[in-house]
């Protein structure tokens, strides 16, 4: 059951959103996800934004549970904490716990590099790095991202396909559909207007596909709101 929840899915990016919205103005405080797998809900996953001064902070968390006759069958709880000024990532920390194995590994910026530690030996990556955790749609412009699951550094191709309408929770919306290709294969991930990530999708290790479907889009949007590619 461990290979459910390699999660290779997982990217995200810092370019810039709609020219002149904030994070605030996107996403308010959070995003909320189910997690889906074969079309049950199995979890959640939830990304909260803090903004103090020039410096944003970015918390995710990613919680599953798998049962077999009501019986706790498989588990997965993922942590990361991310520091931003403006488009630079300034740290990260990141704890796994994989049915019952657990890791942890964090990277800071230090001059024109990242650094990352805690996943073997210390290496240093580009500064303008980016992770994967997909709240910032600017990753559609990226080569390379740093892999919060496995702490390595993952090549990427990542090509538009036009708009789709998606299922969130109480109705549906039309977003734009970017899928991955290179090591995060099987991927695709959703946009609305304003750079507002609004689904995930991936194919899991044995299979199964692993869907996130948005639990306050529908309340946290404008009035006749409707989406429209990332530019």
């Amino acid at each position: 059951m461990r290979s459910l929840l390699i999660l290779s899915g997982l990217v995200w990016g810092s370019q810039a959103f709609a020219a002149d919205m904030s994070v605030a103005d996107i996403y308010g405080s959070k995003i909320e996800f189910d997690v889906l797998r074969d079309g049950a809900v199995v979890g959640e996953h939830i990304t909260r934004f803090e903004e103090t001064g020039d410096r944003l902070v970015v918390m995710s968390s990613m919680k599953v549970e798998l049962k077999l006759l009501f019986m706790p069958v498989y588990s997965f709880d993922y942590k990361a904490r991310e520091v931003w000024k403006r488009n630079n990532l300034l740290s990260l920390n990141v704890t796994v716990y994989d049915d019952g194995e657990s890791k942890a590994f964090s990277g800071e910026k230090e001059g024109d590099k990242f650094v990352v530690t805690g996943n073997g030996n210390p290496y240093a990556l580009p500064a303008a790095i980016y992770t994967t955790n997909h709240w910032n749609s600017g990753v559609i412009s990226q080569e390379k991202v740093l892999n919060t699951l496995t702490g390595k550094l993952n090549q990427v191709m990542i090509k538009p396909q036009g708009m789709e309408t998606i299922s969130i929770r109480g109705g549906d919306m039309e977003a734009a559909r970017y899928d991955y290709t290179g090591e995060l294969r099987d991927t695709s991930v959703w946009y609305d207007q304003s750079g507002r990530w609004v689904k995930l999708e991936f194919k899991a290790e044995d299979g199964s596909i692993i869907s996130y479907r948005c639990r306050n889009c529908i309340e946290d949007a404008a009035p006749g709101e409707t989406a429209r590619l990332v530019n």
